[in-house]
């Protein structure tokens, strides 16, 4: 029964993350698409549309690493692993790279925290949008928390 509970929240939970993934592209696409319609024919930028595709694609790129840790399709040491020619081994590397990389975001995770507590005594804004840059921040370290769970996760299976 909790097994069965804790699968559907995960696969709740993916759906979820691919579907707004996929939402985010899709509106960053229309953006840029408007933006060029507007600077070659209008010879008029919508300024605060240009900032937040920069914002996308710093969200797009830490939330995808973690869709490729869950679809074993990150970095790792292709030539180690493919060196190694018996089971046993190649399962201890894999093993082995799940747990380097999640101590690696975890690692991040925590300065980039110490970081974000530092930012909030003197708050920065974003140029148009006016968007507290530690509130970016803080999406980023989620996305890095969500790669280390998704690494250990990969170590059990």
């Amino acid at each position: 029964m909790q097994g069965s509970v804790m699968s559907k929240i995960g696969r709740t939970l993916n759906r979820l993350e691919e579907y707004v993934l996929f939402l985010m592209v899709l509106q960053m696409g229309i953006s840029v698409f408007i933006q060029v319609i507007m600077r070659y024919l209008f010879q008029s930028a919508i300024t605060w549309l240009d900032e937040l595709v920069h914002i996308e694609i710093v969200f797009l790129t830490f939330f995808g690493a973690s869709l490729c840790v869950k679809y074993s399709a990150h970095i790792s040491v292709d030539a180690l692993k493919k060196s190694v020619h018996k089971e046993p081994y190649r399962s201890v590397m894999e093993v082995l790279n799940h747990l380097v990389m999640a101590a690696y975001v975890s690692i991040v995770v925590c300065f980039g925290m110490k970081l974000i507590s530092a930012m909030t005594t003197h708050t920065h804004y974003t140029p148009t949008l006016r968007i507290p840059k530690h509130y970016l921040y803080v999406v980023v370290c989620v996305a890095l928390t969500l790669i280390g769970v998704r690494s250990l996760l990969g170590v059990y299976r």
